[in-house]
């Protein structure tokens, strides 16, 4: 049967969708490949030349917009790196872009310069999405703005006026997205209810001179706000009922702050708190809530998440040693947790590699302990030292996990399990899974080891699942099962073979 090129038979506007996943380059290379791919390049919609800067090119992306000029053509989306030297070129290629109704906007100069953004965007109707970064915006001259159709604002690394900012809260009502990263110029952010489609707001690594977060928003869905030097403290979050994803970083929210707020975000199911140093106590009374993350909080001393039924994955890590700064060492936080069954907690183990004492293990032990009725525990750490347990210590620390079926401990190069403890076996990748017998069957539950006061973990196994090992390291974890029963089952899946060895 004679070949046919089905895919230049489909209609104009879907293979310009399809062009458009491509930067300029690719895209100018199917120009040679029959007619009607060249009649769609001549016409192309997205204009992306790349992530690389634009150090050579610029009479290319003359000769493309004037031919777009030229032929009337709408330009949906132009994408440029501009190298700082380069930065005269944008005041023709703006005016060129208005008239051909830009409608996605990215331009990159690297590093705030202190240049300013041309103010002919300011008259851009058609604008949909306008991401900068690099520039000063400020107010036009003539304090127009005709952004009646953005819906994304994206700034990085620029200077934004206050005046400019409080001219866009009234111009642009379908804004959705109000992303601003390494800002300069404002000293705070209010959103009075003037932006009634707003859905997210970003505020990443707000300056030491930004002081103030106002922001009133009855269907805004994701806040994320964080600070370079922890000291950002005036957040007020009010009429904001369909907040479903609040994440604050590095800023200095206290517990009043924290348990006044929560109750009036009903809808409320991701809660990311991370270096928020003035935190000592977490309270999470909310049944929507499903991702409880807390990370660095180097002052928490309890988190009662005892009111959440529908939590399914909390997220924390356990520090030990001095404080750099303060002299003391970090205190272990105390959980209170009536949570659901399907609880996965995730656990990242960072200690003072000097302070590997009876007090870390104690502490880990005892962290550990607190969810024992999970579903999945897994532990992360970047050294084996951190979870093998001293010899002569396992037999005078309680076990902390008699009720979880699955525990991870994921540390990179080393994995260590067991039901009831913790110790070491051997230099691992990965253990999977452990698959338990049933209470059913067994007749007692005494101790099967005499030196033991539990039961001992090895006897209750019935199938062990290995996975990514080389093949000498199987050989070993073979071994050392096989010797703990003779009725084990084995399944074996590494990179190098793929076994399934079963003893019965």
């Amino acid at each position: 049967m004679e070949e046919t090129d089905q895919i230049s038979k489909l209609p104009e506007p879907v293979l310009d969708h399809i062009l458009s996943f491509l930067d300029i380059k690719d895209a100018a290379k199917t120009s040679i490949l029959s007619k009607v791919w060249n009649s769609i390049w001549a016409y192309l919609s997205s204009l992306d030349f790349g992530d690389n800067y634009l150090h050579k090119s610029k009479n290319t992306v003359d000769l493309i917009l004037a031919n777009r000029l030229n032929q009337n053509t709408s330009i949906k989306r132009f994408k440029v790196n501009l190298p700082n030297y380069r930065f005269k070129a944008l005041h023709d290629w703006i005016k060129v872009l208005i008239t051909c109704n830009i409608k996605e906007l990215f331009i990159d100069v690297g590093v705030y310069t202190h240049n300013k953004f041309p103010e002919a965007i300011f008259s851009a109707k058609s604008l949909n999405v306008l991401s900068l970064r690099g520039f000063k915006l400020e107010l036009p001259s003539d304090h127009r703005v005709k952004f009646y159709s953005l819906r994304e604002l994206h700034l990085e690394d620029s200077f934004l006026d206050e005046k400019l900012l409080q001219a866009i809260h009234a111009i642009c009502s379908d804004l959705k997205v109000l992303s601003l990263k390494r800002f300069h110029g404002l000293i705070s952010l209010q959103v009075a209810g003037t932006l009634p489609k707003l859905r997210t707001v970003r505020l990443k690594f707000c300056p030491p001179k930004f002081k103030k977060v106002d922001i009133v928003a009855p269907n805004l869905k994701d806040l994320y706000i964080s600070s370079f030097n922890l000291d950002l403290h005036v957040i007020e979050i009010t009429a904001c009922k369909s907040l479903k994803c609040l994440k604050l970083a590095a800023v200095a929210v206290n517990d009043k702050w924290l348990e006044r707020l929560l109750p009036n975000l009903p809808n409320l199911e991701v809660i990311y708190l991370d270096h928020c140093q003035s935190l000592n106590f977490v309270k999470i009374s909310n049944s929507r809530v499903k991702f409880l993350k807390v990370v660095a909080c180097s002052h928490l001393i309890a988190v009662d998440m005892d009111d959440a039924p529908n939590l399914l994955r909390f997220s924390y890590d356990i520090r030990h040693g001095r404080d750099g700064l303060l002299g003391y060492f970090e205190p272990s936080p105390i959980f209170k947790l009536k949570a659901s069954r399907l609880l996965e907690v995730m656990t990242k183990l960072i200690p003072d590699p000097e302070a590997l004492d009876t007090d870390w293990y104690s502490k880990l032990t005892e962290s550990i302990g607190n969810f024992n009725k999970s579903r999945a525990i897994t532990l992360s750490c970047d050294s084996d030292k951190v979870i093998i347990i001293p010899k002569h210590m396992r037999e005078n620390l309680v076990p902390p996990l008699n009720g979880s079926k699955l525990t991870e401990l994921d540390q990179g190069n080393m994995l260590i399990f067991q039901k009831h403890w913790l110790r070491f076996l051997a230099p691992l990748f990965l253990i999977s899974k452990f698959t338990y017998r049933d209470a059913d069957d067994d007749e007692d539950d005494k101790p099967c080891c005499a030196s033991l006061a539990w039961k001992c973990w090895s006897h209750e196994l019935k199938r062990v699942q290995l996975q990514n090992f080389t093949r000498t390291e199987l050989e070993k974890l073979r071994n050392y099962f096989l010797k703990i029963s003779d009725t084990l089952s084995i399944i074996e899946d590494s990179p190098e073979c793929s076994l399934l060895t079963s003893t019965q």
